[in-house]
């Protein structure tokens, strides 16, 4: 098991360094063509989402889970599809793909917190609750700032540019906080266990990849330097896959 999975980090080290790397090369005076960058890119998105598909194969179907872990893997697969699309130029097309990753990370999400408590019969405490209502409150206060208004207000938008940036802070703000009340449950009640680790990994990566799309598309804008938004894009998008990986070894015999 630790062999396997030892194999699988170094392939996901690799492709990450790849990128990585192919990112800072003009630091050292030396250019590659934007399609060989975008070509590495995709392909290590194409690793990672062809070892999440091999390893949701072999959970336990009988479980009310692997549905949960199914529609991770579609809004990886989803995800792949809007960056592919990107590459070639189909904006609005890859727009309604990355919105349907999203989508599917939500679902999945809401199934993990729903089949935790209802097997487990776990009740977060009115502190908690209190808890997650304060931050869920200063959470979206944040990204009415950062995000809201300026799309709303700004003119220069169309109106499907504004449609899509309104829908992508709404899946934002709602994975946020569905990140927060899984957190929280694994946290309170799995410290240390086995399997609360994939949910861990789960949580962070689908946590830096809302975080890092509201930060870079909405806070910095045009600023970027040497692609470091698609690094932690791509970093997010692996975690998601590891855990996917794990969850799946945990049913091999």
């Amino acid at each position: 098991m630790e062999n396997r999975l030892r194999a699988v980090e170094i392939v996901f080290f690799i492709s990450l360094f790849l990128v990585i790397l192919l990112s800072f090369l003009p630091l050292f005076n030396v250019y590659i063509h934007n399609s060989v960058y975008q070509f590495v890119y995709l392909l290590a998105e194409i690793i990672g989402l062809l070892f999440a598909l091999v390893y949701l194969l072999k959970m336990d179907r009988s479980q009310r889970f692997w549905l949960g872990w199914l529609f991770i893997v579609a809004g990886l697969a989803s995800y792949l599809l809007g960056d592919f699309l990107s590459f070639l130029r189909e904006e609005n097309i890859s727009e309604i793909f990355k919105i349907f990753s999203f989508i599917f990370n939500i679902v999945g999400l809401l199934m993990f917190i729903v089949f935790i408590g209802n097997s487990l019969r776990l009740r977060l405490t009115f502190n908690e609750n209190f808890l997650l209502v304060i931050n869920s409150l200063l959470l979206f206060l944040l990204i009415l700032q950062v995000g809201f208004l300026p799309v709303i207000l700004n003119r220069a938008y169309s109106v499907w540019d504004k449609v899509t940036n309104i829908i992508y802070l709404i899946e934002n703000y709602i994975l946020l906080v569905l990140f927060m009340i899984l957190f929280l449950t694994i946290t309170t009640h799995f410290w240390g266990g086995e399997i609360a680790r994939n949910y861990y990994l789960l949580t962070l990566g689908i946590s830096l990849l809302s975080l890092s799309s509201l930060i870079f598309y909405f806070v910095l804008g045009e600023y970027n330097v040497f692609n470091i938004d698609r690094i932690i894009y791509l970093g997010a998008y692996l975690v998601i896959a590891y855990a996917v990986v794990k969850e799946g070894e945990m049913h091999t015999v």
